[in-house]
Protein backbone atom coordinates (compact mmCIF):
# COMPACT_ATOMS: atom_id res chain seq x y z
CA UNK A 1 0.00 0.00 0.00
CA UNK A 2 1.00 3.66 -1.20
CA UNK A 3 1.98 5.54 2.25
CA UNK A 4 -0.07 8.79 2.69
CA UNK A 5 3.92 10.30 2.49
CA UNK A 6 4.50 9.22 -0.78
CA UNK A 7 1.09 9.97 -2.19
CA UNK A 8 1.47 13.63 -1.12
CA UNK A 9 5.35 13.41 -2.67
CA UNK A 10 3.39 12.26 -6.24
CA UNK A 11 0.43 15.30 -5.50
CA UNK A 12 3.09 17.87 -5.01
CA UNK A 13 5.47 16.67 -7.43
CA UNK A 14 2.80 16.43 -10.27
CA UNK A 15 1.82 19.91 -9.31
CA UNK A 16 5.11 21.02 -9.31
CA UNK A 17 5.86 19.92 -13.73
CA UNK A 18 2.38 22.04 -14.01
CA UNK A 19 4.82 25.50 -12.91
CA UNK A 20 3.88 25.68 -9.17
CA UNK A 21 7.37 25.22 -7.79
CA UNK A 22 6.25 26.95 -4.54
CA UNK A 23 6.51 23.80 -2.16
CA UNK A 24 8.96 21.61 -4.30
CA UNK A 25 12.71 21.97 -3.06
CA UNK A 26 14.64 20.88 -6.17
CA UNK A 27 18.34 21.12 -4.32
CA UNK A 28 16.74 17.68 -2.47
CA UNK A 29 16.40 15.87 -6.18
CA UNK A 30 18.91 16.63 -8.72
CA UNK A 31 18.13 13.83 -10.94
CA UNK A 32 14.45 15.24 -11.25
CA UNK A 33 15.93 18.53 -11.70
CA UNK A 34 17.50 17.37 -14.89
CA UNK A 35 14.61 15.95 -15.87
CA UNK A 36 12.51 19.51 -15.54
CA UNK A 37 15.68 21.12 -17.63
CA UNK A 38 15.49 18.69 -20.16
CA UNK A 39 11.97 18.94 -21.02
CA UNK A 40 11.87 22.65 -20.94
CA UNK A 41 14.90 22.24 -23.84
CA UNK A 42 13.10 23.67 -27.46
CA UNK A 43 13.07 21.67 -30.12
CA UNK A 44 14.72 23.00 -33.48
CA UNK A 45 15.96 22.27 -37.17
CA UNK A 46 15.67 23.18 -40.72
CA UNK A 47 12.11 23.39 -40.70
CA UNK A 48 11.25 25.34 -37.31
CA UNK A 49 13.38 26.85 -34.82
CA UNK A 50 12.15 29.25 -31.34
CA UNK A 51 12.36 32.52 -33.31
CA UNK A 52 10.03 31.54 -36.06
CA UNK A 53 7.19 31.15 -33.70
CA UNK A 54 7.59 35.58 -33.46
CA UNK A 55 10.33 37.01 -35.77
CA UNK A 56 9.06 39.22 -38.57
CA UNK A 57 11.78 38.70 -40.54
CA UNK A 58 10.56 34.89 -41.06
CA UNK A 59 7.11 36.05 -42.21
CA UNK A 60 9.08 38.96 -44.41
CA UNK A 61 11.12 36.04 -46.06
CA UNK A 62 7.91 33.84 -46.48
CA UNK A 63 6.09 36.70 -48.25
CA UNK A 64 9.39 37.78 -50.17
CA UNK A 65 9.58 34.38 -51.51
CA UNK A 66 6.24 33.49 -52.37
CA UNK A 67 6.59 37.21 -54.44
CA UNK A 68 9.26 35.97 -56.31
CA UNK A 69 8.19 32.49 -56.80
CA UNK A 70 5.15 34.32 -58.44
CA UNK A 71 7.16 36.07 -60.81
CA UNK A 72 9.40 33.51 -61.92
CA UNK A 73 6.12 31.40 -62.89
CA UNK A 74 4.69 34.41 -64.65
CA UNK A 75 8.09 34.93 -66.61
CA UNK A 76 8.67 31.25 -67.16
CA UNK A 77 4.81 30.68 -68.70
CA UNK A 78 6.57 34.26 -70.99
CA UNK A 79 9.46 32.37 -72.08
CA UNK A 80 11.08 35.51 -70.54
CA UNK A 81 14.48 33.42 -69.33
CA UNK A 82 16.86 36.42 -69.86
CA UNK A 83 14.59 38.51 -67.42
CA UNK A 84 14.82 35.36 -64.61
CA UNK A 85 18.62 35.38 -64.72
CA UNK A 86 18.79 39.16 -64.60
CA UNK A 87 16.38 39.83 -62.06
CA UNK A 88 17.76 36.97 -60.19
CA UNK A 89 20.88 36.09 -60.07
CA UNK A 90 23.48 35.98 -58.44
CA UNK A 91 21.32 34.90 -55.75
CA UNK A 92 23.94 35.44 -53.06
CA UNK A 93 23.71 39.28 -54.24
CA UNK A 94 19.87 39.89 -55.28
CA UNK A 95 18.37 37.37 -52.39
CA UNK A 96 20.92 37.43 -49.84
CA UNK A 97 18.33 37.12 -47.12
CA UNK A 98 16.83 33.97 -48.70
CA UNK A 99 20.34 32.69 -48.92
CA UNK A 100 21.24 33.41 -44.85
CA UNK A 101 17.77 31.99 -44.23
CA UNK A 102 17.71 28.85 -46.15
CA UNK A 103 15.08 29.77 -48.82
CA UNK A 104 16.92 29.59 -51.88
CA UNK A 105 16.96 26.52 -53.72
CA UNK A 106 14.11 26.48 -55.36
CA UNK A 107 14.49 30.07 -56.73
CA UNK A 108 18.07 28.63 -58.18
CA UNK A 109 16.80 25.57 -59.25
CA UNK A 110 14.12 28.14 -61.58
CA UNK A 111 17.41 29.86 -62.66
CA UNK A 112 19.06 27.05 -63.61
CA UNK A 113 15.55 25.89 -65.87
CA UNK A 114 16.28 29.47 -67.63
CA UNK A 115 19.86 28.97 -68.27
CA UNK A 116 19.30 25.99 -69.40
CA UNK A 117 16.76 27.18 -72.60
CA UNK A 118 19.71 29.44 -73.02
CA UNK A 119 22.04 26.82 -73.18
CA UNK A 120 24.06 28.11 -70.41
CA UNK A 121 24.43 24.84 -69.34
CA UNK A 122 27.65 24.83 -67.06
CA UNK A 123 26.47 27.99 -64.80
CA UNK A 124 22.95 25.92 -64.48
CA UNK A 125 24.74 23.16 -63.04
CA UNK A 126 26.76 25.00 -61.02
CA UNK A 127 23.38 26.44 -59.56
CA UNK A 128 22.10 22.58 -58.96
CA UNK A 129 25.04 21.75 -57.30
CA UNK A 130 24.28 23.58 -54.51
CA UNK A 131 20.99 22.42 -54.13
CA UNK A 132 22.11 19.11 -54.11
CA UNK A 133 24.97 19.98 -51.38
CA UNK A 134 22.16 21.11 -49.35
CA UNK A 135 19.22 18.58 -49.99
CA UNK A 136 21.02 15.68 -51.27
CA UNK A 137 17.88 13.78 -51.12
CA UNK A 138 15.49 15.83 -52.66
CA UNK A 139 14.24 14.04 -55.85
CA UNK A 140 13.56 17.45 -57.75
CA UNK A 141 16.82 18.46 -57.40
CA UNK A 142 18.41 15.37 -58.57
CA UNK A 143 15.99 14.89 -61.09
CA UNK A 144 16.78 18.94 -62.47
CA UNK A 145 20.51 18.14 -62.35
CA UNK A 146 20.02 14.80 -64.48
CA UNK A 147 17.94 16.64 -66.76
CA UNK A 148 20.12 19.67 -66.96
CA UNK A 149 23.47 17.44 -67.44
CA UNK A 150 21.31 15.53 -70.28
CA UNK A 151 19.94 18.46 -72.13
CA UNK A 152 23.63 19.74 -72.56
CA UNK A 153 24.71 16.51 -74.06
CA UNK A 154 21.86 16.70 -76.40
CA UNK A 155 22.54 20.37 -77.53
CA UNK A 156 25.94 19.06 -77.99
CA UNK A 157 25.00 16.57 -80.23
CA UNK A 158 23.20 18.98 -82.25
CA UNK A 159 26.60 21.50 -82.58
CA UNK A 160 24.61 23.92 -79.63
CA UNK A 161 27.01 24.11 -77.63
CA UNK A 162 30.70 22.34 -77.70
CA UNK A 163 31.73 19.48 -74.98
CA UNK A 164 33.76 16.70 -75.81
CA UNK A 165 36.53 14.30 -74.56
CA UNK A 166 36.81 14.65 -71.12
CA UNK A 167 34.76 16.97 -70.38
CA UNK A 168 31.29 15.18 -72.10
CA UNK A 169 32.67 12.01 -70.38
CA UNK A 170 32.50 13.35 -66.97
CA UNK A 171 28.76 15.20 -67.94
CA UNK A 172 27.84 11.79 -69.20
CA UNK A 173 28.94 10.32 -65.48
CA UNK A 174 27.47 13.53 -63.65
CA UNK A 175 23.77 12.92 -66.00
CA UNK A 176 23.80 9.08 -64.98
CA UNK A 177 25.24 9.73 -60.95
CA UNK A 178 21.62 11.88 -60.62
CA UNK A 179 19.17 9.65 -63.07
CA UNK A 180 20.18 7.20 -60.21
CA UNK A 181 19.89 8.78 -57.17
CA UNK A 182 16.35 10.15 -58.45
CA UNK A 183 15.61 6.54 -59.53
CA UNK A 184 16.45 5.27 -55.66
CA UNK A 185 14.53 8.42 -54.36
CA UNK A 186 11.63 7.51 -56.71
CA UNK A 187 11.83 3.89 -57.83
CA UNK A 188 8.25 3.83 -59.46
CA UNK A 189 8.79 6.85 -61.71
CA UNK A 190 8.98 6.98 -65.28
CA UNK A 191 10.56 10.37 -66.70
CA UNK A 192 14.46 9.56 -64.95
CA UNK A 193 14.28 5.76 -66.32
CA UNK A 194 13.04 7.30 -70.18
CA UNK A 195 16.00 9.81 -70.19
CA UNK A 196 18.48 7.53 -68.69
CA UNK A 197 17.92 5.05 -71.38
CA UNK A 198 17.51 8.04 -73.74
CA UNK A 199 21.62 9.31 -72.70
CA UNK A 200 22.55 5.18 -73.28
CA UNK A 201 20.78 4.98 -77.08
CA UNK A 202 21.31 8.31 -78.35
CA UNK A 203 24.15 9.61 -76.63
CA UNK A 204 26.46 6.78 -75.78
CA UNK A 205 24.87 4.05 -78.73
CA UNK A 206 24.66 1.68 -76.10
CA UNK A 207 21.58 0.00 -77.04
CA UNK A 208 21.96 -2.78 -74.80
CA UNK A 209 21.60 -1.03 -71.82
CA UNK A 210 18.78 1.35 -72.74
CA UNK A 211 16.67 -1.35 -73.47
CA UNK A 212 15.95 -2.01 -69.85
CA UNK A 213 15.02 1.10 -68.63
CA UNK A 214 12.99 1.76 -71.42
CA UNK A 215 11.39 -1.48 -70.14
CA UNK A 216 11.62 -0.71 -66.65
CA UNK A 217 9.92 3.10 -67.65
CA UNK A 218 6.58 1.08 -69.35
CA UNK A 219 6.18 -1.07 -66.22
CA UNK A 220 6.39 1.58 -63.70
CA UNK A 221 3.87 2.88 -65.25
CA UNK A 222 1.75 0.48 -65.85
CA UNK A 223 1.82 -0.71 -62.76
CA UNK A 224 -0.34 2.65 -61.13
CA UNK A 225 -3.50 2.57 -60.87
CA UNK A 226 -5.93 4.88 -62.04
CA UNK A 227 -5.81 7.75 -59.21
CA UNK A 228 -2.00 7.96 -59.32
CA UNK A 229 -1.76 7.63 -63.41
CA UNK A 230 -4.08 10.92 -63.16
CA UNK A 231 -2.12 12.54 -60.02
CA UNK A 232 0.91 11.57 -62.25
CA UNK A 233 -0.38 12.48 -65.83
CA UNK A 234 2.56 14.32 -66.76
CA UNK A 235 4.76 11.43 -67.07
CA UNK A 236 2.62 9.68 -69.16
CA UNK A 237 4.05 11.23 -72.40
CA UNK A 238 7.52 9.35 -71.44
CA UNK A 239 5.68 6.59 -70.82
CA UNK A 240 4.37 6.27 -74.33
CA UNK A 241 7.91 7.46 -76.03
CA UNK A 242 9.18 4.31 -73.91
CA UNK A 243 6.83 2.09 -75.84
CA UNK A 244 7.95 3.61 -79.51
CA UNK A 245 11.09 3.40 -78.15
CA UNK A 246 10.97 -0.22 -76.63
CA UNK A 247 9.34 -1.50 -79.86
CA UNK A 248 12.40 -0.11 -82.22
CA UNK A 249 15.39 -1.65 -79.76
CA UNK A 250 13.11 -4.92 -79.68
CA UNK A 251 13.09 -5.03 -83.16
CA UNK A 252 16.91 -4.39 -83.31
CA UNK A 253 17.44 -7.83 -81.12
CA UNK A 254 14.89 -9.44 -84.01
CA UNK A 255 11.63 -9.84 -81.86
CA UNK A 256 9.52 -8.70 -83.98
CA UNK A 257 6.12 -10.03 -82.62
CA UNK A 258 6.32 -8.07 -79.26
CA UNK A 259 7.80 -5.24 -80.72
CA UNK A 260 4.99 -4.76 -82.73
CA UNK A 261 2.40 -5.31 -79.96
CA UNK A 262 4.69 -2.19 -78.23
CA UNK A 263 4.07 -0.42 -81.27
CA UNK A 264 0.65 -0.88 -81.84
CA UNK A 265 -0.07 -0.43 -78.26
CA UNK A 266 1.93 3.20 -78.29
CA UNK A 267 -0.84 4.07 -81.46
CA UNK A 268 -3.08 2.94 -79.54
CA UNK A 269 -2.25 5.30 -76.32
CA UNK A 270 -0.84 8.16 -78.19
CA UNK A 271 -4.39 8.55 -80.57
CA UNK A 272 -5.08 11.42 -79.37
CA UNK A 273 -2.59 13.67 -78.05
CA UNK A 274 0.85 12.42 -80.61
CA UNK A 275 3.27 12.73 -77.99
CA UNK A 276 5.19 10.72 -80.79
CA UNK A 277 4.49 12.01 -84.56
CA UNK A 278 2.42 10.50 -86.48
CA UNK A 279 5.27 10.22 -89.67
CA UNK A 280 7.48 8.20 -86.48
CA UNK A 281 4.89 6.12 -85.13
CA UNK A 282 3.85 4.80 -88.43
CA UNK A 283 7.27 4.81 -89.73
CA UNK A 284 8.27 2.17 -86.63
CA UNK A 285 5.40 0.33 -87.53
CA UNK A 286 6.08 -0.37 -91.25
CA UNK A 287 9.42 -0.84 -90.25
CA UNK A 288 8.44 -3.76 -87.84
CA UNK A 289 5.51 -5.05 -90.65
CA UNK A 290 8.56 -5.15 -93.39
CA UNK A 291 10.70 -6.85 -90.72
CA UNK A 292 7.93 -9.54 -90.38
CA UNK A 293 7.14 -9.82 -93.93
CA UNK A 294 4.32 -8.33 -93.99
CA UNK A 295 5.44 -6.37 -97.00
CA UNK A 296 1.58 -4.77 -97.77
CA UNK A 297 0.83 -3.53 -94.49
CA UNK A 298 4.27 -2.20 -94.43
CA UNK A 299 3.44 -0.26 -97.38
CA UNK A 300 0.30 1.17 -96.22
CA UNK A 301 1.70 2.17 -93.16
CA UNK A 302 5.05 3.79 -94.42
CA UNK A 303 2.74 5.39 -97.01
CA UNK A 304 0.61 7.16 -94.46
CA UNK A 305 4.13 8.15 -92.06
CA UNK A 306 5.54 10.31 -95.50
CA UNK A 307 1.40 11.83 -96.03
CA UNK A 308 1.61 12.47 -92.10
CA UNK A 309 5.18 14.86 -91.95
CA UNK A 310 3.99 18.52 -92.08
CA UNK A 311 7.71 19.54 -92.91
CA UNK A 312 9.98 17.84 -95.85
CA UNK A 313 10.07 14.53 -96.87
CA UNK A 314 11.28 11.89 -94.23
CA UNK A 315 14.73 10.51 -95.81
CA UNK A 316 14.13 7.54 -93.79
CA UNK A 317 10.34 7.10 -94.58
CA UNK A 318 11.50 6.90 -98.40
CA UNK A 319 14.34 4.44 -98.12
CA UNK A 320 12.20 1.85 -96.52
CA UNK A 321 9.42 2.65 -98.47
CA UNK A 322 11.54 1.84 -101.14
CA UNK A 323 13.28 -1.26 -100.05
CA UNK A 324 9.45 -2.30 -99.44
CA UNK A 325 8.35 -1.82 -102.53
CA UNK A 326 11.61 -3.97 -103.97
CA UNK A 327 10.19 -6.55 -101.80
CA UNK A 328 7.08 -6.01 -103.80
CA UNK A 329 8.49 -6.68 -107.02
CA UNK A 330 7.41 -2.96 -107.82
CA UNK A 331 11.11 -1.75 -109.24
CA UNK A 332 9.24 1.07 -110.49
CA UNK A 333 7.42 2.32 -107.13
CA UNK A 334 10.75 1.78 -105.56
CA UNK A 335 12.43 4.29 -108.15
CA UNK A 336 9.86 7.27 -107.69
CA UNK A 337 10.25 6.56 -103.86
CA UNK A 338 13.67 7.22 -103.88
CA UNK A 339 12.87 10.51 -106.22
CA UNK A 340 10.75 12.17 -103.98
CA UNK A 341 14.16 12.97 -101.75
CA UNK A 342 16.61 15.41 -103.64
CA UNK A 343 20.20 14.23 -104.53
CA UNK A 344 21.86 16.44 -102.05
CA UNK A 345 20.18 14.99 -98.82
CA UNK A 346 20.34 11.88 -99.62
CA UNK A 347 22.84 10.20 -97.05
CA UNK A 348 24.78 6.86 -97.47
CA UNK A 349 22.46 4.41 -96.12
CA UNK A 350 20.15 6.23 -98.54
CA UNK A 351 22.46 6.03 -101.69
CA UNK A 352 22.46 2.33 -100.89
CA UNK A 353 19.30 1.59 -101.06
CA UNK A 354 19.40 4.04 -104.05
CA UNK A 355 21.98 1.83 -105.49
CA UNK A 356 19.94 -1.54 -105.00
CA UNK A 357 16.66 -0.25 -107.12
CA UNK A 358 18.82 0.74 -109.60
CA UNK A 359 20.86 -2.42 -109.71
CA UNK A 360 17.08 -4.18 -109.90
CA UNK A 361 16.50 -2.22 -112.92
CA UNK A 362 19.54 -3.61 -114.32
CA UNK A 363 21.25 -0.02 -114.45
CA UNK A 364 24.31 -1.30 -112.78
CA UNK A 365 26.62 2.19 -113.93
CA UNK A 366 24.79 4.01 -112.56
CA UNK A 367 24.10 2.23 -109.37
CA UNK A 368 27.84 2.01 -109.26
CA UNK A 369 28.22 6.43 -109.58
CA UNK A 370 26.04 6.31 -106.71
CA UNK A 371 27.91 4.42 -104.35
CA UNK A 372 30.90 6.25 -105.50
CA UNK A 373 29.56 10.01 -105.01
CA UNK A 374 28.11 8.38 -101.40
CA UNK A 375 31.91 7.74 -100.88
CA UNK A 376 32.96 11.46 -100.96
CA UNK A 377 31.27 12.49 -98.27
CA UNK A 378 31.33 9.00 -96.10
CA UNK A 379 34.51 8.75 -93.63
CA UNK A 380 32.38 6.94 -91.47
CA UNK A 381 30.94 3.33 -93.07
CA UNK A 382 32.50 3.86 -96.61
CA UNK A 383 33.35 -0.36 -96.59
CA UNK A 384 29.59 -0.93 -97.15
CA UNK A 385 29.61 1.20 -99.91
CA UNK A 386 32.53 -0.65 -101.42
CA UNK A 387 31.20 -4.20 -100.71
CA UNK A 388 28.32 -3.11 -103.35
CA UNK A 389 30.60 -2.27 -105.50
CA UNK A 390 32.47 -5.25 -105.25
CA UNK A 391 29.02 -7.35 -105.65
CA UNK A 392 27.80 -5.60 -108.60
CA UNK A 393 31.49 -5.89 -110.21
CA UNK A 394 31.55 -9.51 -109.61
CA UNK A 395 28.17 -10.16 -111.18
CA UNK A 396 29.49 -8.16 -114.36
CA UNK A 397 32.88 -10.94 -113.98
CA UNK A 398 35.04 -7.53 -113.55
CA UNK A 399 36.60 -9.90 -110.80
CA UNK A 400 39.68 -7.26 -110.50
CA UNK A 401 38.16 -4.40 -109.96
CA UNK A 402 36.20 -6.41 -107.48
CA UNK A 403 39.22 -7.38 -105.90
CA UNK A 404 40.45 -4.03 -105.39
CA UNK A 405 37.46 -2.42 -103.83
CA UNK A 406 37.08 -5.51 -101.54
CA UNK A 407 40.71 -4.93 -100.40
CA UNK A 408 40.42 -1.17 -100.06
CA UNK A 409 36.99 -1.95 -97.93
CA UNK A 410 39.56 -4.43 -95.83
CA UNK A 411 42.14 -1.38 -95.54
CA UNK A 412 39.30 1.24 -94.53
CA UNK A 413 37.76 -1.04 -91.59
CA UNK A 414 40.73 -1.77 -89.67
CA UNK A 415 42.59 1.49 -90.27
CA UNK A 416 39.13 2.98 -89.04
CA UNK A 417 38.26 0.34 -86.08
CA UNK A 418 40.88 -2.03 -85.90
CA UNK A 419 39.46 -5.06 -86.63
CA UNK A 420 39.94 -7.48 -89.65
CA UNK A 421 36.26 -7.07 -91.82
CA UNK A 422 35.02 -10.05 -92.51
CA UNK A 423 32.74 -9.50 -95.01
CA UNK A 424 35.66 -7.63 -97.03
CA UNK A 425 37.81 -10.84 -96.55
CA UNK A 426 35.56 -13.00 -97.88
CA UNK A 427 34.97 -11.12 -101.14
CA UNK A 428 38.58 -10.30 -102.02
CA UNK A 429 39.32 -13.68 -101.50
CA UNK A 430 36.65 -15.26 -103.51
CA UNK A 431 37.73 -12.59 -106.46
CA UNK A 432 41.01 -13.59 -105.63
CA UNK A 433 40.05 -17.22 -106.25
CA UNK A 434 38.42 -16.30 -109.26
CA UNK A 435 41.29 -14.35 -110.90
CA UNK A 436 43.30 -17.68 -110.35
CA UNK A 437 45.28 -16.51 -107.27
CA UNK A 438 44.74 -19.64 -105.01
CA UNK A 439 47.37 -19.44 -102.91
CA UNK A 440 46.46 -15.32 -102.30
CA UNK A 441 42.89 -16.75 -101.88
CA UNK A 442 43.45 -19.40 -99.23
CA UNK A 443 45.64 -17.52 -97.46
CA UNK A 444 42.77 -14.51 -97.11
CA UNK A 445 40.23 -17.07 -96.34
CA UNK A 446 41.93 -18.66 -93.69
CA UNK A 447 42.76 -15.36 -92.10
CA UNK A 448 38.60 -15.02 -92.04
CA UNK A 449 38.47 -18.31 -90.85
CA UNK A 450 40.63 -17.38 -87.97
CA UNK A 451 38.83 -14.34 -86.90
CA UNK A 452 35.35 -15.63 -87.62
CA UNK A 453 35.09 -19.39 -87.39
CA UNK A 454 31.37 -19.90 -88.90
CA UNK A 455 31.41 -17.16 -91.80
CA UNK A 456 28.57 -18.35 -93.81
CA UNK A 457 29.57 -20.30 -97.03
CA UNK A 458 33.28 -19.68 -95.83
CA UNK A 459 33.67 -23.34 -95.76
CA UNK A 460 32.35 -23.77 -99.19
CA UNK A 461 35.30 -21.29 -100.23
CA UNK A 462 37.66 -23.45 -98.17
CA UNK A 463 36.61 -26.49 -100.08
CA UNK A 464 36.53 -24.81 -103.55
CA UNK A 465 40.08 -23.58 -103.34
CA UNK A 466 41.33 -26.57 -101.78
CA UNK A 467 40.04 -28.64 -105.14
CA UNK A 468 41.36 -26.44 -107.61
CA UNK A 469 44.87 -26.44 -105.66
CA UNK A 470 44.03 -30.41 -106.03
CA UNK A 471 43.25 -29.79 -109.66
CA UNK A 472 46.47 -27.68 -110.69
CA UNK A 473 48.77 -30.00 -108.52
CA UNK A 474 47.65 -33.00 -110.85
CA UNK A 475 47.72 -30.94 -114.12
Amino acid sequence: MVSLGSAAKIIQRSGNLKGDNSNFNVGNDSSFSREVQKENELFSDQFLSFEDLFSPKSNTIKHSRKKITDDIFELTRNNRWEDIISLYHPVEEKMPDLVKAGQDNFIRQKIAFAMGHLNRFDEAIKELLICVKSEPDNFYVRSSLAYTAYDSLYAAKNRDIFLAGQAKAKRIELAHANFRKAQEIRPDGVTNFYRQAMLFSQIENKENMALPLFQKACANWENLDDAERLLRHQEKKNYIKSLYRTGSLLLKNGDGKIALEKVTLCLALDEKTNYVSLSFKYFALGKVQFYLGEYEKARDALLFAGQSSSKQKLDFVAELLARTYLSLGRKDKALNAIETIPERMRRAYFRWTEADVLCALQKFNNAKQVLKKSMERDNRSRHKSLIRLVKIEYLQRDFKNAMEHASEAVLFFREKWQNPYGEGLFWQSLAAFRLGHQNKAEKIALELQQNCRFYPKLDRLLAMIKNEKKHQNEG
